[in-house]
This record gives C-alpha cells, structure tokens and sequence, in this order.
C-alpha cells in the first residue's frame, strides 16, 4: 500500500540519547515488575485525547483523579499520551486503572528494551525506538499499550514525531476518529517509524559529503567521521531489524485484537520496517567502502610523495658524484694529470651545463616511462 514519502516535520528540541544500552536497566536481582526507573528521568506529564469521528477533547498535564473519572463512551477513542517516566506511582496507578501487567510497566520504564511485542490477556504492548530527524544519531525508548477503546503511549522525555497525529485528530482528518483505537495505535506506530527517514535522508547527503572530502585530501577527522557514521548505521541496522520482527509478530499473534480493516495498514507499517533495514544496511556498507576509499587515498598520496622523493633523489645521484669528483683537492700544478679540467678557462659553465643536461635527460626518460607523479 503505497503512500507518499515522507517529509521532514518540526518538532521540538530534544536532549539527545548517546547510546547506552544499559543505563536504564532493572536492579540486578530486583523485584519483578518493581516499577521504579534508575538512572536520569524527566518529569511526567500526561497528555489527553478523547474523540471521536465528530469531535474531540484535549486536555494537558491531567492528574490522577482525571485518569480515574475516565469513562468510556461508545465511539469515543481514548488516547493518553504519558512523557517523562520519573513519576512511577503514577505509571503505578495508571497501570492499575487500565489493569497493564506489572512485567510490561516495568519494561516501559527501563528504557534499555529491545523492540519487541508483549501480549497478556486483551492488553496488547509494542516497545519501539523513536529517533531524531538529523544525525547524530539519537534515540528513545517509546511504548505503546492498546486496552480496548483506550490507547496509551509512554515517552522518555518532551518532543516527539506525534505531532501530524495530534493535528489529524484535532482537524478530525481522515479515517483516525472512525477505525477505532487499534487504528490510532497503528497511526502512531506509522509515525514513529516513518521518523527514521529524514534521519536516513541526512545520513545520505553526509557519506555524499564525506565522498567529497576524501576526494579532496582533507585529513584524518573524514576518517574518524565514517567511522563514526558506521558504527551508527550498525545500530540503527539492529534497531530496523528488531523493529520489523516486532510488527511481524504483532501482526501474526495480536490479529484478533486488531480489526480487519486495519490489518493491512500494519502491513504497510511492515515493508517501511523492510526499507528501513535495506537502507541501513547500503549506508552501512557505503561507509565502509569510503574507509577502504580512504585509505586507498591515503596510501596513493604516500605513494606519490614517495615517489617525487625517490626521482629526486635519483637525478641528484649523478650531480652530487660529479660535485664530488670536482670537489677533490688535487693539485694540477704538480701533475698534468690532476684534474686538469679545474684549469680550463669554461670550466666552470662547461660542467654546469653537463649537470642540467644529465637531469634534463633523466627527467625526459622519467616522463616518458610515466614514473612523474601525476602522470
């Protein structure tokens, strides 16, 4: 199901994430489904939507009561956007409310998951990763949970790609206030994956940069720089891959909580995972090419300069053997035989010229075999 590729959307200043696989992760021999984030957090805010084909609530930095006053409506869609994973209580309690396993809470505020789908009951979670639109390349852990008529979506911080989701319902654009919440969890899975590619867009241009570089000589930060870019494009690789696996089994083992009608947009969810994983694995090779480039590069220049070095040193072996002869200190006044060009009134010219004519001769035999660098 083709649609049209993707733009670059604004969206709000993030702290970039380094990678670091680990830095969230669970207490070494900690309580099971203990819902406590370790590391640095931002603070919670939670974020309302509640509509419908027709019409829609918004409502911002909700507290718990408001959550516990919910009440489902026929038709209405329910989406409960939760940024900042420093408030465990509440993520406690909203667990609660929506009767979220405390093995999925607890995996949504480690935030070192791998994309993955977790199923209990009719509660249906997918972990994935949300990246910036530009490289480097930064990342965050986002989590999605379907409870019926009731989407919710988990963030490690402020700013995210959902903003064309939030401008289609407040416009009640297209099908998202009629298909129902399993719709609307599609949608912004769609998104989240769809942000990849201005980031893969950006990768592009900058290996066509650093092709130009190399072109160019410039020095030894291109070489740290590809590297660089390697390394990056083998986790986004990782991170493609474990996504596609993950939508390939919520689509095999969730499909009776998903209506039919919305299968096949998760499909397409689906073969942008594919093109995201080929994309990073030509990038990734790409890279590694431009190192082996470069090093070729490097190696041809060094070899050039050697090159210049060893024809210079070869056409002043001659002039400097004959400097030297003419440098010794024999006298000509005791015999006719020592040295006696050293008396010759064109002495001096006549062996000046000799010595440009033997480099001129060797420098013309040296074009002609194409030894000159450059040549």
């Amino acid at each position: 199901m083709a649609k049209p590729r993707h733009q670059k959307q604004a969206k709000k200043p993030r702290n970039p994430k380094v990678y670091k696989p680990f830095e969230q992760r669970a207490d070494v021999g900690g309580l099971p489904g203990h819902v406590q984030a370790s590391g640095p957090t931002h603070p919670t805010s939670v974020h309302v939507f509640t509509f419908d084909h027709s019409t829609y609530n918004e409502h911002n930095n909700v507290n718990q009561l408001f959550i516990d006053k919910l009440v489902d409506k026929p038709g209405q869609i329910t989406w409960i956007d939760v940024c900042g994973l420093a408030d465990s209580a509440f993520i406690e309690c909203l667990g609660k409310r929506f009767q979220i396993h405390p093995l999925l809470l607890e995996d949504i505020v480690h935030t070192h998951q791998r994309p993955k789908v977790e199923i209990y009951d009719d509660r249906v979670a997918l972990i994935l990763r949300l990246v910036e639109s530009t490289a480097p390349l930064a990342w965050e852990q986002v989590s999605f949970v379907l409870c019926g008529a009731t989407v919710l979506t988990f963030q490690e911080r402020p700013g995210d790609a959902f903003d064309p989701i939030r401008k289609r319902i407040r416009n009640r654009l297209g099908s998202i206030g009629s298909l129902g919440a399993d719709y609307t969890m599609y949608s912004l899975i769609d998104v989240s994956i769809d942000s990849f590619f201005p980031l893969m867009e950006d990768y592009g241009k900058t290996l066509e940069d650093l092709e130009d570089a190399i072109e160019q000589g410039i020095g030894i930060e291109v070489q740290n720089r590809v590297h660089s870019i390697r390394t990056e494009l083998s986790q986004l690789r990782k991170i493609s891959w474990a996504q596609r696996e993950a939508i390939q089994r919520l689509i095999a083992d969730a499909d009776d909580l998903f209506q039919p009608a919305t299968l096949p947009f998760l499909r397409d969810c689906l073969d942008h995972t594919g093109q995201l994983l080929d994309v990073s694995e030509t990038f990734r090779d790409m890279a590694g090419d431009l190192r082996d480039h470069y090093f070729t590069q490097l190696s041809q220049r060094t070899n050039d300069v050697m090159k210049l070095l060893t024809i210079i040193s070869t056409v002043f072996m001659p002039l400097s053997f004959i400097a030297g002869v003419y440098g010794m200190n024999f006298n000509s006044e005791i015999s006719r035989y020592n040295m006696p060009e050293t008396q010759w009134y064109l002495g001096y010219p006549v062996v000046m010229l000799l010595m440009m004519a033997i480099a001129a001769m060797m420098l013309f035999y040296f074009y002609r075999k194409g030894w000159l660098p450059g040549r």
